[in-house]
């Protein structure tokens, strides 16, 4: 059983998690040739004051545009 795992700020939609898991999935089935139900896709989020890039802090940033 394949166990992706996405990590990410917090801060994304549900239909954002939803198209984003079945991508991963129709990805990882044509790959490994594994059936969709066997693929397991999970979100490691994170809350933007603990989690920095560049040495600031992703609360610190501007939103993207």
């Amino acid at each position: 059983m394949p166990e992706i795992y996405v990590h990410a700020v917090k801060g994304r939609s549900v239909e954002q998690k939803r198209a984003l898991v079945k991508d991963i999935t129709d990805a990882v089935v044509k790959n490994l040739s594994v059936p969709a139900d066997a693929v397991m896709v999970e979100f490691i989020e994170t809350d933007p004051n603990s989690k920095a890039k560049g040495g600031v802090l992703f609360s610190d940033r501007a939103p993207p545009r």
